[in-house]
């Protein structure tokens, strides 16, 4: 998979058939136990389930790794990686989910971030008050969009930054108005980084998704002028992961 982005989904909804989820039980560690039994309802167990099949799985169509034997650290603020089998490996992956939908991003080399929202449950979102967070730059170019404009513009930026801070693996000890993306025309024209940062805006890769018209996806690979081909996969952990067309932005 050199130089390709793999992305899987799963549909938690479309999976209901008890002696496949039992499979998917089995392959859990104490822990992962332990946490879906966590959650209150039924729902969130039931996403929480296939999130963790669907990397188990995942990372088991590159190594021969039987998914139940993968084990999980994390670092300090919260973001995973493989811990065993102890040899150094060279993949990495991201996951993400939201109402309806679980994503998981794979990549050999490179550090990976994703970010996945539903962008059509309702909101009562004030965008003055949230976009407060973003930069300068951000917050004007949002606000000066037509009101009907607004919600999408937001989502853009929030899963585009999402995926920049989870690829870091530092999530929001980073200030989100010390990185900038800029449009023009709805495109993705740029990226900028504070100093403060010590990064290095042109080692980034970034890619918008549009997956059902109900979902916003964002991609960031630290990757520089490598030239990714990214692939998807509707994913049935342990059942099936057929090729789906990506509607790039």
């Amino acid at each position: 998979m050199i130089g390709e982005i793999h992305l899987y989904f799963s549909y938690p909804d479309h999976i209901s058939d008890s002696g496949l989820l039992r499979q998917y039980k089995s392959l859990l560690s104490e822990d992962e136990l332990e946490n879906m039994n966590r959650f209150h309802f039924a729902r969130h167990r039931h996403q929480y389930l296939i999130t963790r099949a669907l990397v188990r799985t995942c990372l088991s169509a590159y190594y021969p790794v039987e998914p139940a034997d993968w084990t999980f650290s994390k670092n300090n603020f919260g973001k995973p990686w493989i811990s065993h089998p102890d040899r150094q490996l060279p993949i990495r992956f991201n996951l993400s989910h939201t109402n309806g939908l679980v994503m998981c991003g794979v990549v050999q080399d490179y550090e990976i971030g994703v970010d996945v929202e539903d962008i059509e449950r309702p909101t009562n979102t004030a965008y003055e008050d949230i976009c407060r967070y973003f930069s300068t730059r951000e917050t004007a170019d949002l606000l000066e969009l037509p009101e009907q404009q607004q919600k999408q513009r937001f989502f853009d930026y929030w899963t585009l930054k999402e995926s920049y801070i989870k690829a870091l693996g530092m999530g929001l000890s980073i200030p989100l108005d010390k990185f900038s993306f800029l449009f023009k025309h709805d495109k993705l024209t740029g990226f900028s980084i504070h100093p403060d940062l010590k990064d290095n805006a042109d080692s980034w890769q970034f890619w918008r998704v549009s997956l059902d018209t109900k979902y916003r996806v964002a991609v960031a690979v630290k990757g520089g002028s490598n030239n990714f081909k990214l692939i998807a996969f509707n994913s049935v952990p342990l059942r099936s992961g057929d090729p789906i067309p990506l509607n790039l932005l």
